[in-house]
């Protein structure tokens, strides 16, 4: 996949390891964040045979990982049409015994009120597990690293085709985290992009990942 950004210099967005657009530029970081959250055209996304693609699409934007919430209300449907998916006709036939038991129980329950009331079977696998309330354990949702980590996987998981979007990642991830996320990237193939505003300095932290840079003159750099 290929980032344009006005006139600058294309940005290879890679499967094998992550891609950072780093900038002191006040008015280029507005514009990626704007633009990868799909609220400007400044930002342009193309296919390898540069074919236009929607952004929205091509581009999972989570923003600011530290700010992250309903991480598990996001990615809910895909969660459970996998889950469902992946179950062992035993489970699946456990899962619907109990299920029938509960119905048959309140069913029971109903006569003991004077009034023509009945329960409706729902064999949907789907609200049975809504109703279970699935949901990422609170250690999980209290670490930075480990957010982007399941986020990543579940894009493997559920066979998601979009990129993971991230600004801000290096405030809360240290060196050793940044070399374990390039490593996922690589194993996965999702591909990752880190839009950083910092320094030229601040490459030093990314001997793993692909780095491109516009100054605040805008002028770009690549390494």
């Amino acid at each position: 996949m290929k980032i344009s950004y006005a006139a600058h210099k294309e940005i290879e967005l890679s499967s094998k390891r992550p891609t950072v657009i780093a900038t002191n530029n006040p008015a280029v970081y507005h514009d990626f964040i704007v633009g990868l959250s799909s609220f400007n055209d400044k930002v342009k996304l193309f296919d390898d045979a540069f074919e236009s693609l929607e952004v929205k699409d091509a581009i999972d934007w989570q923003g600011d990982v530290g700010l992250s919430d309903g991480v598990s209300e996001k990615y809910s449907s895909g969660i459970y049409k996998q889950l469902e998916a992946v179950l062992t006709d035993d489970q699946r036939k456990s899962i619907t015994d109990i299920n029938s038991q509960l119905y048959t129980c309140v069913q029971k329950c109903l006569f003991m009120i004077d009034l023509p009331l009945e329960v409706t079977y729902d064999w949907d696998l789907k609200k049975l597990f809504k109703y279970c309330k699935i949901h990422f354990n609170a250690d999980t949702m209290q670490n930075p690293y480990a957010i982007i980590e399941s986020i990543i996987k579940i894009h493997l998981e559920c066979g998601l085709k979009s990129a993971v979007g991230l600004t801000n990642a290096a405030h809360y991830l240290n060196q050793q985290q940044l070399t374990d996320l390039s490593k996922l990237t690589s194993s996965t193939a999702i591909s990752t992009l880190l839009v950083e505003f910092t320094d030229m300095k601040s490459q030093e932290l990314y001997t793993n990942c692909d780095f491109y840079y516009i100054d605040e003159d805008f002028v770009d750099w690549h390494s």
